[in-house]
């Protein structure tokens, strides 16, 4: 950790748009689209602390995915840049499905990336973290949460005989009878806001559970957190930022609102939390821990195709998933070697989780976590793909197929919670009074 005195918080916003150039293929679903206009940029955002002496950096790319080596590398330019080590730059991604490809995902072959683009996501990151860093003033905090029980559901629907299907695929299941949603949503809205020395609204970090893909048209969108952003401006006339920690959010959908409406129920709640808040008193403790962890993959060698016929997919969509599974195990690779973050802004922990976990593995984080608040951050430091529950592996599922966007295994999740909860209890025990 970096090692000062003062106690005084210095809190500074910058966003840098990343949009490519239309006509560039949209990632998000079975097949690439060619994305027609712009209903909303993207951006690299980011938000920079500093408090006694150390200083964290969160970014947020308005993307699908990024992978380590583009992530590792935004982060070391960052660091360059800026001065605040490596281990203190945390990143993730919006998993906005109306985005460009940055990361490998399904049936995408190499033209589907812009690489001159992609390549420039380090440069745009780094950049918006020095220009966070210049941008520091003093600054209050305020810790806020609300909920909104009406968003989501749990996208997998269990039947008698075991399997599970999701929920667009139900007119294609077996004639057995369902038991039920797989699993549970999480309603809770953390929010975190910073206001400077003259009341005004610095920067907003909200944290959902909700998967980005509230829009899925043929424009490029942030989807419904960059509609929260624009609301808080407007509702509280701020200047300042807004701020995504994406949610545990794999098996989590829309119960029907698109983005634009989804975007102005959160931004409500969110809103109407931040016009009652009250900044805390105490000191904003900062800390931040990495740690690698090698993560096993699922047994691509095992026959998968009761495992492909039976999720429920249309017959053309099953040949995408045959040919992820021939190209993985034409690949060989066993393991993956990924990398973890746990980090705290005062009483609130967080950690970063490389891929789309379950919502049952945040439920997780959240209840063993030591922190009082904890909130556990998906799309972040890596993208393996699907972070399962050995249930929902057990009951097959779209996320429970093999390919490049769902490669780890249950086993090799379970090991990952299990780290995360450890790197959460470390950094809780050296942040407490001797």
């Amino acid at each position: 950790m970096e090692q000062g005195t003062g106690n005084d918080l210095l809190v500074g916003t910058a966003e840098v748009e990343i949009t490519p150039p239309v006509g560039t293929a949209l990632a998000g679903s079975l097949w690439p689209r060619a994305s027609e206009g712009i209903d909303d940029p993207l951006y690299v955002k980011a938000v920079v602390l500093e408090s006694e002496g150390r200083r964290l950096a969160y970014g947020i790319f308005d993307l699908i995915a990024v992978g380590r080596a583009e992530g590792d590398r935004a982060v070391e330019l960052a660091s360059e840049r800026s001065g605040i080590p490596c281990d203190h730059i945390v990143w993730a991604a919006s998993h906005t499905h109306t985005g460009p490809y940055s990361a490998p995902l399904l049936d995408q072959t190499d033209g589907d990336i812009d690489d001159a683009w992609l390549d420039g996501i380090a440069d745009a990151f780094a950049r918006c973290i020095a220009e966070a860093d210049a941008a520091k003033v003093p600054a209050r905090i305020s810790r806020l949460r609300g909920f909104h029980t009406g968003l989501a559901h749990n996208r997998r629907v269990v039947f008698k005989d075991g399997r599970a299907v999701n929920t667009w695929n139900l007119g294609r299941a077996e004639d057995v009878q369902s038991v039920g949603s797989a699993g549970p949503i999480d309603p809770e809205i953390g929010i975190l806001a910073f206001d400077g020395a003259d009341g005004g609204l610095l920067a907003v970090l909200f944290h959902f559970t909700l998967h980005t893909a509230t829009n899925f048209g043929p424009r490029f969108s942030a989807d419904y957190p960059g509609v929260v952003a624009a609301q808080i401006r407007e509702r509280l006339g701020s200047e300042g930022s807004t701020l995504f920690l994406p949610g545990t959010f794999a098996d989590q959908n829309s119960t029907g609102p698109r983005y634009q409406a989804v975007g102005e129920a959160l931004a409500s709640v969110i809103a109407g939390q931040l016009e009652g808040r009250v900044p805390l008193k105490s000191a904003t403790s900062l800390g931040a821990l990495k740690r690698e962890v090698a993560v096993p993959y699922r047994d691509f060698s095992v026959d998968q195709e009761e495992r492909i016929r039976s999720s429920g997919w249309s017959p053309e969509a099953q040949e995408v998933f045959r040919r992820e599974v021939e190209l993985m195990r034409e690949r060989g690779e066993t393991e993956a070697t990924t990398v973890l973050q746990a980090w705290r802004i005062g009483d609130v922990g967080f950690v970063s989780l490389p891929g789309e976990p379950f919502v049952e593995l945040g439920l997780r984080i959240k209840r063993e976590s030591p922190f009082t608040w904890t909130y556990p951050v998906g799309y972040a430091g890596d993208h393996l793909g699907y972070l399962v529950t050995p249930e929902a592996w057990e009951a097959g599922g779209y996320e429970s197929l093999i390919a490049r966007s769902a490669r780890p295994s249950a086993e090799g999740v379970s090991h990952l919670v299990d780290e995360a909860l450890d790197l959460l209890r470390t950094l809780y025990d050296e942040g407490r009074e001797p």
